[in-house]
């Protein structure tokens, strides 16, 4: 093999594993949990609080397992992709290196995906609960009591989180405290600005009405925009999820079909270079669409 290509795969190979560590430095590093005020502080502690992304999206879909468990899982999915390449090309140990780390790479970003497609459903549902406690003010009641006739008239997650506040609240403990959990767990603009509503009620005897009136007026203007800019980007999305997915399905059914349909390639002196510049173009392509399809509203 020409000397430069060999420079050249053994650079690939060194930047993947330092993108997939950097990934994963960067989602297991703790790093302050962010507030919207000092309001949101609870003076019985000291606010050193600390939590990792990759925690944060385990919380929101509900893993009760550690993040360096999730680590453990996917450096063994990693593994076997790894194996299998290796049968398929036993010349290019490379190549199986850098389809493991794109795996290591893709099972991170699907997990903080799906936990923000998890936030943004209840971040939604929120906001009717919302106007169930703005009804419930206007007839009379007062905010504790609003707030389980809201959770009674809920479902799922939001149900459960409102019944939590609820709770806490009756157990004595601090407002700060009482939305601590729906805080860390789906940590999204409505949830930011009804817990600081929350707790300005609480601290100032403001009109919790109108602090949920004006809640759920500017979060729906956040919703609304950001659903329209989704369906007009639902078409590249549909796309891109097509033809990405496509290969890994027809490559199975020709096998089946056909044994040695894929001998050309596993046969061929330059069918790992191929291979690999294939699955890299993939996962660019895939990490420069999520840039562009994800609306932060």
């Amino acid at each position: 093999m020409v000397p430069w290509i060999n420079l050249i795969e053994w650079g690939l190979l060194i930047f993947a594993v330092l993108v997939a560590a950097g990934i994963a430095y960067r989602q297991l590093l703790p790093a302050p949990l962010q507030t919207d005020s000092d309001a949101l502080v609870d003076p019985d502690t000291d606010g050193s609080e600390t939590r990792s992304p990759m925690r944060a999206n385990m919380r929101t879909l509900n893993l009760r397992i550690e993040p360096f468990v999730f680590v453990l899982v996917t450096v063994a999915i990693s593994c076997c992709v790894f194996f299998v390449v290796l049968e398929l090309f036993p010349n290019a140990l490379w190549v199986a290196v850098i389809a493991a780390v794109a795996v290591t790479i893709m099972s991170f970003f699907m997990l903080a995906d799906i936990s923000q497609m998890l936030r943004r459903k209840f971040e939604e549902k929120l906001v009717d609960a919302l106007d169930l406690v703005y009804a419930a003010i206007q007839g009379g009641l007062p905010p504790r009591q609003a707030l389980q006739v809201a959770a009674d008239s809920s479902k799922g997650a939001v149900k459960r989180e409102l019944n939590e506040i609820v709770a806490r609240l009756d157990y004595g403990l601090s407002v700060e405290k009482a939305v601590e959990r729906i805080r860390s767990r789906y940590d999204t603009e409505a949830v930011r600005l009804f817990s600081q509503a929350l707790v300005a009620k609480w601290h100032s005897g403001s009109d919790f009405g109108l602090l949920i009136s004006s809640v759920t007026v500017l979060v729906r203007d956040q919703i609304r925009m950001r659903i329209m800019i989704s369906g007009q980007l639902s078409g590249a999305r549909y796309a891109a999820i097509f033809t990405g997915a496509l290969p890994y399905l027809l490559v199975p059914v020709f096998m089946w079909k056909q044994p040695d349909w894929f001998e050309p390639l596993s046969t061929n002196p330059n069918g790992g270079s191929y291979l690999m510049v294939a699955v890299l173009l993939q996962v660019g392509g895939y990490l420069w669409l999520r840039r562009l399809l994800r609306a932060e509203l």
